[in-house]
């Protein structure tokens, strides 16, 4: 017989988003077909269990081109520095599929890097599988009907290139563009803190939420900021309350992470995060009370000098 399996795999979608944790789906289907079978020995006509050895071994034969034990392994050739994606689960069976038959849909779950480029990126789908090479059928005259039959199997694999596309969910981009202050007290509390974000991106974001969510020892009283419309290249300051726990670290870089909620021109619902951070400082005085009695000082130096230019003026 020549012929053999051939498989085909199939990506059910080839798009996916930055920050994303989804499934690549993918499929098989068994092209492979017998192309021509040879006779080596025409069985005797006045042989009966020849003849009947003959046709089992013809319809036999058909099913090398039977792909078992079906393994798919799906891997990116790059290295994990610059990986766009990690494959959560590398490995996939199928079974066996017949000739023209194709597979149930088998999931990958991957994660895509939130800080991935955007672009075309290749796949390799490794499928290995055995089928069955050659198949004999040994005629015996005591049992006609039962004869002796002898299979030979192989292993063979197939290397499947794939495109994956990863995009972002939107146009609009954000970045932030700085913080202050760029420390706060331990034990501080109702500091104001302001962000400015700038879209970085090629479309507008309308009915934009910002949301502060600081690590344990901060507290974020007033935690949103809209902003009505953030146009490609403008900026705007998100303004927050914050304060800060007696038993946060001293000198301890603490990260904020900003929560987008907002829409573009083509979408609703879109979310996006950003990090900031904050140092915080040892206990003592807190900026807003220095300020407080930076001005308390200045008003009494101002009054000061009033009496004396008073008491000058009536000697």
């Amino acid at each position: 017989m020549t012929g053999s399996p051939y498989l085909q795999v199939s990506l059910e979608r080839d798009t996916v988003y930055q920050d994303e944790n989804t499934s690549l789906f993918l499929s098989l289907k068994n092209s492979g077909n017998v192309s021509s079978i040879r006779v080596n020995e025409e069985p005797a006509a006045n042989a009966p269990e020849e003849l009947y050895a003959a046709k089992m071994e013809l319809e036999l034969e058909r099913a090398g081109t039977t792909a078992q034990d079906i393994s798919v392994i799906l891997s990116m050739p790059y290295p994990q520095s610059v990986s766009p994606l990690e494959i959560k689960r590398a490995v996939a069976y199928a079974g066996n599929l017949r000739e023209g038959q194709v597979s149930s849909v088998l999931p990958f779950p991957i994660e895509v890097y939130k800080n991935t480029t955007p672009g075309e990126y290749n796949l390799l789908a490794t499928i290995n599988y055995t089928f069955q090479r050659d198949v004999a059928v040994k005629p015996e005259s005591d049992r006609p009907q039962n004869p002796d039959i002898y299979y030979l199997y192989d292993s063979a694999s197939q290397v499947v290139p794939l495109k994956l596309r990863v995009e972002r969910r939107s146009g609009a981009e954000f970045e932030v563009a700085g913080i202050t202050p760029g420390s706060l007290v331990v034990g501080s509390r109702d500091n104001i803190v302001k962000v400015t974000i700038e879209n970085v991106g090629y479309d507008t974001a309308y009915d934009l939420v910002a949301r502060l969510r600081p690590e344990s020892g901060i507290y974020v009283s007033v935690d949103e900021s809209p902003i009505p419309v953030l146009a490609p290249g403008e900026k705007a300051e998100l303004v927050y309350k914050v304060d800060v726990s007696k038993d946060a670290v001293p000198d301890k870089r603490y990260m904020f992470s900003l929560l987008f909620e907002f829409s573009d021109s083509f979408r609703d619902g879109l979310t996006d995060t950003e990090n900031v951070y904050l140092t915080i400082s040892p206990g003592g005085i807190s900026p807003i009370l220095l300020i407080g009695a930076a001005a308390i000082i200045a008003m009494a130096i101002a009054v000061a000098f009033i009496v004396i230019r008073k008491r000058k003026g009536t000697s």
